[in-house]
Order: C-alpha cells, then structure tokens, then sequence
C-alpha cells in the first residue's frame, strides 16, 4: 500500500509517510498557537452534548417489505405501512418532560449556547455531574414508579397487539394463516429464543407459514426489552465533551470565555 499524500495538507509524522521533505505540522508556529488557544480553551470550559439514549422504542411494519403475496391481502390490496410505539402518547411526554429537565441546568451563568451543544464554563463541572446523576435516578425512578407491577409488559403486549391485529386485518380469507386467541409473553419469549437459536431473520421466514404474522412480529420487536430492568438498563442520560478543530483556532486569540463565544458565533 502506498501513502497518499494530500499538498494542502501537512503530515503529523512525515517519517512515517516516507516523504521527509514535507513539513510537519508540529513545527510551524500556526500550529503552536493553534495548540496553545486549545489549552487555554479548555482551562476556561468544554463544549458539551447531551445524548439521551433508549428511551424511543418503536417499530413499524410494511406488508410488502416482508414480500406478502398480494393474494393473501383483502382485494389484493397492501395496506399502508404503520409504526407502533411502545408506550402511549401520555407516557412518551412524561417522559419528554423528564429529558428536557435535563437542559434547565445551563443558563448565563453557567455556559452559553453553540449550534453544537453548550459551552460549559470549567468552574461548574462538578455541579454539572452530579446533576446529571440526579436526572438519570429521577428517570429512573419514574419509569419505576409508572411502569412496575406488570404496566410495562402489558404496554408491551399492547404494542405487539397493534401489529398482530394490522395483519388480521388486512388478512384475506384465503391467507393461510391461522390467528392466536390470546397472546402472551411467555409465548413471545419462546418464539424469540427459537428463532435467535436457529438464526432465522425476517428475510428467511416464509409468508406461507400458519404462524407467519406472530413470527414476523416478534423478529420486529426483538429489539423491545420484554420487561421492565431490561428496558431500564438500556435508558441512558449522558454528555459528550467535544473538541474543536485546530485549523478554527490559529487564527484567533483565546483569553477568555468572551473569545470563546466570538469563535463560535463564526462557526
């Protein structure tokens, strides 16, 4: 494999590049200031991103994506595509509340604003972390509080209903499938190990099969925890820190949390 080499740009290790010749980007005083401006950055904040993860379950379906022979459709007809989620619309905005609670920390005070998150001033680094740990135990525990003592599988088997009964509906009465009476976890639960067990995917199932929706459906809420901690453990509220390039730093002076903000608003 031969180096590629770019002209407008300088090699970090040009030994390594074979091209001793090129400059390396450690030895022009751009770069000194450059590295210099991000160290003082840093000494005043950090540019943070708030990432708030698993709450969203969803999932939808699409009868002609799953190669549905229009045959076993009423009037040879593909119903159009539906997206289920796993909780009501009342629960998906408590919840919203919650995560959005997570942004009232910042204010003048404590940062400013960018087009790619908060500018956190270094001094509040420590409240910051441990008002993160609050909202992620007040979550918690209302996810606890609301969806214990069985609300949480029966949002799940609720959810699982709405896509059992959208291919019931569209069924026609020639389809060969035959619908269950009553649908349970433990019956979800068991499908699910016997299809991860042999590997099965939603492309190797076969539409001519009698318990093809409920297969079919539970390879498309595979990724829905089936209870309650399991759901909990994937729910995540965090910060990433993020950088900024050098290149956006060599040409300015970095002094304080002012300068920082002028950088930014250019951008």
């Amino acid at each position: 494999m031969s180096p590629k080499r770019n002209p407008s740009q300088l090699s970090i290790f040009p030994e390594i590049s074979g091209d001793l010749a090129a400059p390396s980007i450690a030895t022009i005083p751009e770069f000194d200031k450059a590295l210099g401006n991000l160290i003082k950055m840093s000494d005043l904040g950090a540019f943070i991103q708030i990432n708030i993860q698993g709450i969203e379950k969803i999932y939808s379906l699409n009868l002609h994506e799953l190669h549905t022979p229009p045959d076993f459709l009423q009037n040879n007809i593909t119903p159009a595509p539906i997206t289920v989620h796993l909780f009501p619309q009342d629960t998906r905005n408590e919840i919203k509340k919650l995560t959005y609670e997570v942004k009232a920390f910042f204010n003048r005070g404590n940062s400013f604003k960018t087009s790619f998150g908060y500018f956190l001033f270094r001094s509040h680094f420590p409240s910051w972390k441990t008002y993160l740990q609050e909202r992620q135990d007040a979550l918690n525990q209302y996810l606890s509080d609301t969806l214990s003592k069985g609300v949480y599988g029966q949002y799940f088997l609720d959810h699982f209903q709405q896509g059992y009964d959208y291919f019931k509906d569209a069924a026609d009465e020639t389809a060969p499938w035959v619908f269950r009476d009553k649908i349970l976890l433990k019956d979800i639960q068991e499908i699910r190990n016997n299809l991860m067990e042999t590997q099965t995917t939603l492309s190797l199932l076969k539409a001519t099969d009698l318990d093809f929706p409920f297969h079919a459906l539970v390879l498309k809420t595979a990724h829905i925890p089936m209870v309650l901690h399991q759901f909990q453990s994937q729910v995540h509220v965090h910060s990433v820190f993020k950088t900024i390039h050098l290149e956006y730093l060599s040409d300015n002076d970095i002094n304080t949390i002012e300068d920082v903000r002028k950088l930014t608003e250019k951008l």
